[in-house]
């Protein structure tokens, strides 16, 4: 089992500063820490194999630096996706920078503060860093919120088709309407005209199947529609650990359990298969 979508926090501030984007830390965000010894620990517990650390930009923004060298700590195990400014100037280098000399396995970009324009998506500079990330073979993590879903997926299918050779990885099950009710669960349109690009695969975290659950909705039958449409060998698996409430135990069993419903080879597939493709030079 790979977990595809685990947030580290630190307690060392000297090492590894805050540099949250909206200049302030919430209330407890460094209470606790999920720190790269415990996340091991927990991952040992719970029988999960390697992990994908993805940089907490709510945190520390696009220093990327803790992700990454908790990865080189542990090159077999874990691989680091770093955030880029995709507005900024650099951004194209910063994709090489963190890829070529930090070591991460793939790039992410995303909305830090709310209501900010699309222009960290598919600005002329931003279009620069997706044409690097495709030169060095890097999977790009995108996350969309329900606010910007329709906006940011029309605009991503735009780029699938201009640039060649993407490997795009959409966080959150895309911010659909998962409580819908049959027979969509929320799958719509907008997710339809991005699932025909064979580069983009599709993450579904606790976000998700957590929110389902608290509301006593059977997440399976969404996972099994997002699988139709996807495919298991574009679908994967991640915890949120340490953005989304509960315990990490409690998270790997909810990825267990959204699979239940498939075959053997899809659930190697969707839980361990699809994440060594994309991010298995991570761990070499």
């Amino acid at each position: 089992m790979i977990d595809t979508h685990a947030h580290l926090v630190t307690a060392d501030t000297v090492k590894y500063p805050p540099a949250p984007p909206s200049g302030t830390l919430n209330p407890g965000d460094l209470d606790d820490p999920m720190t790269l010894e415990r996340l091991i620990a927990e991952m040992d517990a719970t029988g999960v194999d390697k992990a994908v650390l993805v940089q907490r930009g709510s945190i520390y923004g696009f220093d990327s630096s803790y992700v990454c060298d908790s990865a080189a700590r542990f090159p077999g195990r874990l691989a680091a996706v770093a955030s880029i400014d995709a507005t900024a100037p650099d951004c194209a280098d910063k994709v090489r920078y963190w890829v070529e000399e930090r070591g991460a396995a793939g790039i992410r970009m995303m909305e830090l503060i709310k209501g900010m324009d699309i222009s960290w998506l598919d600005s002329p500079l931003a279009r620069q860093a997706w044409a690097k990330a495709a030169e060095l073979d890097a999977p790009v993590a995108v996350h969309f919120f329900p606010w910007n879903r329709r906006e940011g997926l029309t605009r991503l299918a735009a780029i699938l088709a201009e640039v060649p050779k993407l490997t795009v990885v959409i966080d959150h099950f895309a911010a659909i309407k998962s409580d819908a009710g049959a027979p969509d669960h929320g799958v719509d349109e907008l997710l339809e005209q991005v699932a025909a690009f064979d580069g983009a695969t599709i993450k579904f975290t606790t976000i998700p199947l957590g929110r389902l659950e608290a509301a006593g909705i059977d997440f399976r039958p969404v996972v099994k529609r997002v699988a139709q449409l996807f495919g298991p060998a574009r679908m994967m698996w991640g915890s949120d650990i340490t953005q989304s409430a509960g315990s990490y135990a409690h998270m790997v069993a909810l990825g267990n359990a959204a699979v239940e419903g498939f075959d053997a080879a899809a659930r190697e597939q969707i839980l361990h298969g699809t994440a060594a493709r994309v991010y298995g030079k991570g761990w070499n």
